[in-house]
């Protein structure tokens, strides 16, 4: 098998592949593959070679053409991948053989190769994993819920582990990368890791003298955070499948956490919560990036649990699931209120709520499972109606599906935030 440089001579290949509902299903743009859009495609792919000496090739094997293979140029030293293969040669390994040689070619002239692949091919994610390339974060493209994968050019394993939090299943919940020892790395080899292994969160641990405390940080791919909730679960977790359940201190920059852990999960008491009503400027702009015209009913608030959020009830489920903000907007908006993330709400019941959390300012879409977030909205929902305990579901329209406990009846003002934590590899 050879990827061979796209040519004039292969535009009928494409040209016959178009009208294949499953080729359209999952590439391009998702809509029928008109000829005009060929052709499109194809003189953009011809252009492409030309501007930066790489781009569309097709696959051939035994001199046979069955596949397109694409690396496209991006942002910030990336080259995304992509592929599709003949459905008549569907299930003999080639489209892992393809993804390899493609993270090898983009990586030889790149730092970081990235994918993305339709929600609803889960063979197309599972091919990139066995190329070794990570999820990090999923995306809404042109209404279509896309998964994405990245792997960065020299990243090792060692020393990182990798866990999902709020699920016990690897597929689901927040991943966040977990550093046990970070004792002798400087705060720019720690954000260095933090952006190879691409997470929301990557949490660095050094563990003190006193038995079960350590000082634990936080660093998003672009900034250390103060605190991270998913990923002290994690860490938690992760600690305790070494040393043993039971109790755990951390010393974070937003102060002292204390944790329980058992059987896989961990519950992590915040420091004191803080809510408070939202400037009306900050709630307008807030809402112009976000697209919405109407909101819930309920005060906008900004929370804080270890690290402030914007805490917007929305109208309903429908408006949660069809969430497609402005990233730039309002990245530059929390930047300038020092916001964590965008803490969207819907009240099913009193025991559920449904929940997302755009993180533009870590670098993310969209958090899977925020339990920071989730403890400054349990101190929201205590202070304006009294002692809560209810379930935050999170992350289903993402994919990631992931359960949040939340106990706001604590006589303090701290709030108690459990899930569960697994291994991802």
């Amino acid at each position: 098998m050879e990827l061979v440089r796209w040519e004039d001579g292969h535009f009928g290949y494409m040209l016959r592949w178009a009208s294949d509902p499953r080729m359209t299903a999952y590439v391009g743009n998702g809509m029928p593959w008109t000829p005009d859009y060929v052709v499109e495609r194809h003189e953009q792919a011809l252009r492409h070679w030309e501007d930066h000496g790489f781009g569309l090739h097709v696959v051939v094997e035994d001199g046979v053409v069955i596949g397109l293979a694409q690396m496209l140029d991006g942002d910030l030293g990336e080259i995304e991948i992509g592929y599709w293969i003949d459905p008549a040669h569907w299930g003999r390994g080639v489209a892992t053989r393809v993804a390899v040689e493609l993270r090898d070619k983009a990586l030889a002239i790149a730092d970081r190769v990235v994918a993305g692949t339709d929600a609803r091919n889960v063979a197309s994610g599972r091919v990139l994993e066995k190329a070794g390339l990570t999820y990090f974060t999923s995306r809404n493209m042109g209404g279509r819920l896309q998964h994405c994968y990245a792997l960065q050019r020299g990243m090792s394993d060692k020393g990182v582990l990798r866990y999902s939090a709020f699920t016990t299943d690897p597929a689901g919940g927040n991943p966040a990368g977990v550093v046990l020892d970070a004792s002798d790395m400087t705060d720019d080899e720690m954000l260095a890791v933090a952006a190879k292994v691409g997470y929301s969160e990557t949490a660095f641990v050094v563990p003190w003298v006193a038995e079960r405390q350590f000082d634990v940080r936080y660093f998003s791919p672009k900034a250390e955070v103060p605190f991270c909730g998913h990923a002290t679960i994690a860490t938690s977790v992760a600690l305790a499948e070494r040393i043993g359940d039971g109790p755990l201190t951390f010393h974070t920059p937003a102060g002292e956490i204390t944790i329980e852990t058992s059987a896989g999960t961990a519950s992590l008491t915040s420091v004191p919560t803080e809510s408070a009503v939202a400037d009306p400027a900050l709630v307008s702009a807030a809402l112009e990036a976000l697209g919405y015209k109407e909101i819930g009913d309920g005060p906008v608030h900004v929370g804080f649990g270890g690290a402030r959020h914007l805490l917007i009830p929305v109208r309903d489920r429908e408006q949660l699931r069809e969430l497609d903000y402005d990233f730039d907007a309002l990245r530059d908006l929390m930047l300038a209120h020092d916001l964590t993330t965008v803490h969207l709400f819907w009240r099913e019941s009193a025991e559920l709520v449904h929940a997302r959390d755009p993180f533009p300012v870590g670098g993310v879409v969209e958090d899977a499972a925020t339990g920071a977030a989730a403890a400054a909205f349990g101190g929201y929902l205590r202070d304006l109606e009294g002692p809560q305990r209810f379930v935050i579901s999170q992350g289903e329209d993402m994919g990631r599906p992931s359960r949040l406990e939340v106990d706001a009846t604590r006589e303090d003002r701290r709030v108690v935030v459990t899930g569960a934590a697994v291994p991802i590899r």
